[in-house]
């Protein structure tokens, strides 16, 4: 048989995506023989397989087989199967003698049923992706998947799965998580390669297997809206100070108590002036200062009256400081809008919706309001994060283009060949068909049925149909609203006013 114009197996069937390589045309009406080695912990059992061989190999799944072994008489204990390894290798030999081998599978006896009437023992295999990823550390899951991930999202990575969370981190890209044939645990991109890797021409697929399967309408999302939230704390600091001077000594010093004197008035103590400030909820900051009502004296202003007053806490004049701390809760609301080809539209519209939300918590905001103001620090200081705020956005912005283009590969095109026309084919490569149906495509699935008895053997190639391409509009991080406020404001002058006089003492 020959594949490209080469004898089978003369040149590399598997080609690495993004290097330099040649289509591979697979070439109709060539005979070939094979035969199938199966290893068991090791030893080949070949011989003893009954019925069929099943290898079923998808993206982002973990890939399964089945055979059925004739055991020979004797004590059988059919629990000691389990967690055996197993290989399955395909070996093919075409007309000019050349000979290949391909494994199909790479894994271990998942569950074993033992048949004692017939002697007949049923493995079901997998390649235990699910449980390889789970004994890799976080570091190493985060090297293989990539993508975006926000613990705001997200629940702790402690104590969980980490097969979950590398599902989390996949959510982001548009790749799957799956094993290779020969047992390598990878990501394959979903994107299609311009030129195919291998095409199918007319005459190569059997006889009535080319089937489609085409996506629903209301599975093809076109439209993705997406309700952030960004919740911080702002940490509020205002220190007010304030300045009062009896109206009738408007004078500083001595000349001012000269001038109450004439008319005076009550007086503020110490004690009031600084309940006035604890009493509207500020914290006094220092003590009061000013200019207070002076002690006895012989002649101070200059009358001839002596003055008397044993008191030293009345104030003319005074001045004090309160400040007040208070923690403001501040919500940035981000509305995000992803679309494809019709999503835009009201009547081809097909919407979908997420959320996510961010809220930054610190134990700087739970103390703030009970710590004593200071003066030289910011009024208003922002405790966001935004390596955070960036993380989460990210994550919904890639997980949602994830989505939409997920939501655009949902057909997918099938076709049977023999085994030996898809020796090489993985999913990490785009076939093309023509011989039916018309389509190129990433190959999404692998599926090889190896009748031992009949002497067939088939296998059934899938690939994801996307009519979507070109480039999107760049993922960046919207910028951040505006959410600030304008100054505090006030007077720190208090006014006066005097009671018990029927004429103002100035005026009259």
């Amino acid at each position: 048989m020959l594949i490209g114009a080469q004898p089978l197996a003369s040149g590399p069937l598997a080609v690495a995506l993004g290097s330099t390589y040649d289509p591979v045309y697979v070439v109709r009406g060539q005979a070939f023989n094979w035969r199938v080695r199966l290893l068991v912990d090791g030893v080949d059992l070949t011989s003893q397989v009954t019925g069929m061989i099943d290898v079923d190999l998808e993206e982002g799944a973990a890939g399964v087989g089945g055979f059925v072994l004739y055991l020979p008489p004797g004590p059988v204990v059919p629990d000691d199967w389990k967690g055996k390894p197993v290989l399955i290798d395909f070996i093919s030999r075409n007309r000019d003698g050349v000979i290949t081998e391909q494994r199909l599978f790479t894994g271990k006896i998942e569950m074993p049923e033992w048949d004692p009437t017939w002697r007949l023992l049923a493995c079901d295999c997998s390649d235990q992706l699910q449980q390889r990823v789970e004994g890799m550390t976080i570091e190493a899951i985060d090297a293989l998947t990539g993508g975006h991930w926000s613990a705001d999202l997200f629940e702790p990575v402690t104590g969980r799965s980490r097969w979950d969370y590398a599902q989390e981190r996949m959510e982001s890209r548009a790749a799957s998580l799956d094993c290779s044939p020969t047992g390598q645990v990878r990501v394959t991109n979903w994107a299609a390669a311009a030129a195919p890797h291998f095409v199918f021409g007319p005459g190569t697929t059997l006889f009535e297997s080319v089937q489609i399967d085409l996506q629903p309408l209301g599975a093809a999302t076109n439209r993705l809206e997406i309700d952030a939230g960004y919740r911080f704390p702002r940490l509020w600091q205002h220190i007010q100070g304030f300045g009062w001077t009896h109206p009738e000594a408007s004078s500083v010093g001595i000349p001012g108590f000269c001038q109450w004197r004439v008319w005076t008035s009550d007086l503020p103590t110490t004690e009031m002036i600084e309940d006035a400030v604890t009493g509207a909820g500020l914290t006094l900051l220092g003590g009061v200062g000013g200019f207070k009502l002076p002690l006895s004296m012989g002649d101070p202003c200059g009358d001839g009256v002596p003055w008397i007053n044993q008191f030293d806490n009345l104030w003319l004049s005074a001045t004090a400081s309160g400040g007040r701390r208070w923690v403001q809760q501040v919500t940035e609301s981000y509305k995000l809008v992803m679309t494809a080809l019709g999503g835009e539209n009201e009547a081809t519209q097909v919407i979908a919706r997420e959320s996510g939300s961010v809220a930054i918590e610190s134990s700087q905001a739970d103390d703030w309001e009970s710590s004593r103001p200071v003066s030289g620090i910011p009024e208003s200081t922002d405790l966001s994060d935004e390596l955070r705020r960036n993380a989460a956005l990210l994550t919904l912005l890639w997980g949602g283009t994830v989505q939409l283009l997920s939501a655009h590969r949902g057909t997918t095109l099938s076709w049977q060949v023999p085994t030996d026309l898809a020796l090489g084919i993985d999913r990490v490569h785009t076939l093309r068909l023509e011989d039916k149906a018309l389509a190129q495509g990433k190959c999404r699935r692998v599926q090889h049925r190896i009748d031992i008895e009949g002497g067939t053997a088939i296998t059934t190639l899938s690939v994801a149909i996307s009519r979507g391409g070109g480039a999107g509009d760049p993922l960046t991080v919207p910028a951040r609203p505006d959410t600030s406020l304008a100054p505090i404001t006030g007077s720190p002058i208090l006014t006066t006013q005097l009671g018990g006089r029927l004429n103002d003492p100035i005026t009259g």
